[in-house]
């Protein structure tokens, strides 16, 4: 049972003050059938709303035995509810979902029993589920304000009713508004909590973990500086010619298909992906945590990135992509962009010349910069290029990563 009635109320007084309720409910569900179909579909497109409420009408009467012939009583409850809350007139109004759970609440006065009460609660809930509240500009304030007003109505109208014992049967409705609010609360607090929960999921999926706690606990991130990493660019050889006679849908696919498995292979060796544009994907070692070795990271990563695009791409035969890699290494700057949309990137000269490696360089090949070459060259094989034109930056000596040793 919601709440906790008085000791000494009796099975006929609770059936007494639930169909003195029904009856005011009864009014206003006649009310409701009069509105026209305008206001009653408003936002119920897809709802029977008419059916629903003339059903509800039929239950109630059946459940209280309240004859087509009974006087009803003369105050529209529900109308002044409104004419309180004003946030909206009653005549322009459907209230299919509170009917819904009026019902119940009406049913659970009655019967006082923890089915009575499940049902009552569950309906609650079930309706909030499917009323989109938010777009309609609701409030958890307004619903539980809204609770608070419509007790009060009904205690008013008990008090002019002449029921006997009138203290036990306010007692009834209180306990009964309380659980009742507190289910509300809880409802809420359980939606605040998953949609934070969501939030979080979110922000920690486009920002590195520890970027977006500080985001979350600072309300900003604060540029950081690196004094070395290394920078990864990709991008597919002829990607646009090769796109031409795909559809948008299968184009996305194939992407999908192989930045997941980078995603895979950049996490396997510590890498952070900054991002990904058109075709090109952009990973860097030692952002935002410092790696024991970032160029070894990055260069065993390429060499994965160049088996699983060649993998990839057999299994789609001639129009299978060749990937084009770049690396370069050195100082540059991390932090987040955007306050509606947050984005984690890195600037520099680094990354600059790491982006010209990549267009620099060959299909199916590692293009690295005299840097990455002259920090790991014991443990890799390499193919010297020599001096190569670095556009708008001049000539540049650069080596083909073709392996381990």
């Amino acid at each position: 049972m919601l709440g906790t009635p008085a000791t000494n109320i009796t099975p006929e007084q609770r059936h007494a003050v639930a169909r003195l309720v029904a009856r005011y409910f009864v009014l206003h569900l006649e009310a409701e059938l009069r509105k026209p179909d305008d206001v009653l579909l408003e936002d119920y497109q897809d709802l029977p709303v008419r059916a629903i409420t003339q059903g509800l009408l039929k239950r109630v009467r059946a459940e209280f035995a309240i004859a087509e012939v009974e006087p009803l009583p003369a105050e529209n409850l529900f109308k002044r509810w409104c004419e309180i809350n004003g946030k909206f007139a009653y005549e322009d109004s459907a209230f299919i979902g509170y009917n819904q759970i009026f019902l119940p609440r009406i049913l659970d006065l009655r019967d006082g029993t923890t089915e009575s009460q499940r049902r009552h609660i569950n309906t609650m809930v079930g309706t909030f589920d499917r009323f989109d509240y938010e777009r309609q500009g609701f409030t958890v304030s307004f619903f539980l304000n809204s609770e608070s007003t419509m007790r009060e109505l009904l205690r008013e109208a008990i008090g002019k009713s002449g029921l006997p014992a009138p203290e036990s049967l306010d007692f009834l409705l209180l306990s009964q508004s309380q659980a009742y609010q507190t289910a509300m609360y809880e409802y809420f607090e359980g939606v605040l909590k998953r949609t934070l929960a969501e939030n979080v999921r979110l922000l920690h999926g486009i920002l590195p973990n520890q970027v977006a706690e500080e985001l979350r606990e600072k309300g900003q991130v604060e540029p950081v500086y690196f004094k070395d990493a290394a920078v990864i660019f990709t991008d597919f050889e002829g990607f646009s010619l090769f796109t031409q006679h795909l559809t948008p849908a299968e184009v996305i696919h194939r992407l999908d298909t192989y930045f997941t498995e980078f995603d895979r292979i950049s996490a396997r060796y510590g890498l952070e992906k900054i991002k990904t544009i058109g075709d090109s994907y952009m990973a860097v070692a030692g952002v935002p945590l410092a790696h024991p070795d970032p160029v070894r990271a990055a260069c065993d990563a390429a060499l994965d990135f160049v088996e699983a695009s060649d993998r990839i791409s057999a299994m789609v035969g001639p129009d299978g992509w060749n990937i084009r890699i770049g690396i370069h290494a050195g100082p540059l700057v991390a932090g987040v962009i955007g306050r509606q949309k947050f984005s984690y990137d890195v600037w520099g000269t680094t990354v600059n010349l790491a982006s010209r490696m990549e267009s620099s360089g060959a299909p199916g090949r590692i293009n690295v910069s005299a840097e990455i070459h002259q920090r790991v060259e014991p443990h890799y094989r390499w193919e010297a290029r020599g001096p190569q034109p670095v556009r708008n930056l001049g000539m540049a000596e650069m080596f083909f990563l073709l392996g381990k040793k």
